[in-house]
């Protein structure tokens, strides 16, 4: 479809004219846009408002004490299926509208109308827990807080129709700031009990490593890789750039590389023979190219053979070059070799609930993530469910076993939610209200079927 403005003039008069136009309409467009992100998020609200209000439709015990919030996480299960996104991304939805509905009442009529972007309103939201009273406060600290989430709400929703977003969060932070009761201390306190440490996937075998620590931890460590990087640039033979250099002493230093404590976590990663004999191929026919053997008298490869490739179980393909290394370091990674006929036990009947270790390994290798569509935990964190329970008589068998993540075994238990085994070994969810899960495209794998 072309452009309705290609045939317009572009006479300076009327070009402005169109110009205006298009970014009117695209005002228009952003508006609607938060107008049915609200709406969204209200809708999320209220199905699980619904759940909560009956949690006979997800859970099979309405008389235990935990039945509602059982109902609730089953609710958003469910929503996450549909929607076809995580459950804690459902929740933060959920969370974000029920603060702003509760809280930000201006706010919150803003962003219904489409003057105010979700986003906003989440970080006002957010803000409000810089302000709220402690467990247990007085009537006067309980006031004191209604009146700071007043204040936020009225200033937040006058902004939010003049500033931009980075003027915005800028005057919000302003404000909270005056309005919080807990002095610098007191935050920075806080800030600290959520330290943590986050490892983000990229690309082609890549991931980013991030570690949330106190200002002046970061700045002392990065000040520590970067002198030694000076001092191993030094060297006539280093080619690394420095940026290069920090990354691989903080990788070396935290698997305690060359130490008696150097980390010995167990990684799953599944190599295919052919891959290893490569190298020894390309010798072969180097080697043959050097004697002046004929080309001609080769057996001939067929053309455009599948290839297979190294996996880290879970997580996706790896290079050649880097399966070839660690399958030579023995040291570092466990060599498995599985022959489900004669090396592991795949049958154990009756006589154990619990997969033994070469059961629930040779899952891990089959599976790689949860068993349950679209699910990416890994398999190796994962609980081993039985697919009939084993107090209805279910063994303990290979083919009765699958991985299922904490969350979705629990769901399996506790509610109402069909996991049914397909042939492939995929799990299908039948959630309480009728909706099908859908299995996604699986990857070819180099572990062969069971």
């Amino acid at each position: 479809m072309e452009p309705w403005f290609d045939d317009v003039d572009d006479r300076p008069r009327d070009a402005a004219f169109f110009v205006e136009s298009a970014l009117d309409d695209l005002q228009c467009a952003d508006v609607d846009l938060n107008r049915h992100e609200a709406m969204r998020s209200a809708r999320i609200a209220d199905a699980v408002a619904l759940a909560r209000r009956n949690p006979q439709v997800y859970v099979h015990h309405t008389t235990d004490k935990d039945a509602v919030d059982q109902a609730e996480r089953a609710a958003v299960f469910d929503i996450a299926l549909r929607l076809r996104c995580s459950e804690d991304y459902v929740r933060g939805v959920l969370f974000t509208a029920e603060e702003a509905m509760a809280h930000l009442p201006l706010l919150w009529q803003q962003a219904k109308d489409g003057f105010v972007s979700m986003y906003l309103v989440g970080r006002t939201v957010g803000a409000l827990a810089r302000v709220r009273a402690d467990f247990g406060a007085s009537d006067e600290e309980r006031e004191l807080e209604r009146e700071a989430m007043r204040v936020i709400d009225e200033a937040a929703s006058e902004w939010a129709l003049s500033c931009p977003p980075a003027a915005f969060l800028r005057r919000l932070r302003t404000l909270v700031d005056r309005l919080d009761p807990v002095g610098p201390s007191e935050r920075h306190a806080r800030k600290i009990r959520g330290r943590r440490v986050v490892v983000q996937e990229d690309e082609d075998g890549m991931s980013w490593f991030m570690a949330y620590i106190p200002t002046v931890e970061a700045i002392a460590a990065k000040r520590r890789l970067t002198s030694a990087a000076k001092h191993l640039q030094k060297s006539p033979d280093e080619c690394r750039t420095r940026d290069q250099l920090r990354a691989d002493l903080c990788s070396a230093w935290l698997r305690g590389i060359g130490t008696d404590t150097a980390v010995k976590t167990k990684i799953f990663v599944t190599i295919p023979v052919e891959l290893l004999a490569a190298e020894r191929g390309a010798a072969a026919a180097a080697a043959e190219a050097a004697t002046g053997a004929d080309a001609n008298t080769q057996p001939a490869r067929p053309a455009r053979a599948p290839r297979r490739e190294a996996e880290l179980v879970g997580h996706g393909p790896i290079d050649p070059l880097t399966a070839r290394q660690l399958f030579l370091e023995a040291n570092a990674f466990r060599r498995v070799v599985f022959d489900p006929i004669r090396s592991v036990v795949v049958d154990m009947d009756r006589r154990s609930r619990r997969a033994t270790q070469a059961q629930r390994e040779w899952l891990i290798l089959q599976h790689g993530t949860c068993a349950r569509d679209g699910c990416n935990r890994l398999a190796q964190d994962a609980d081993i469910d039985h697919k009939t329970p084993w107090a209805q008589g279910g063994t303990t068998d290979i083919d009765e076993l699958r991985p299922l993540c904490p969350r979705d075994h629990t769901h399996r238990h506790l509610t109402r939610a069909i996991y049914r085994s397909r042939p492939d070994n995929t799990v299908q969810v039948i959630t309480p209200t009728g909706h099908h899960t859908n299995a996604p495209p699986r990857t070819t794998s180099s572990v062969p079927p069971f």
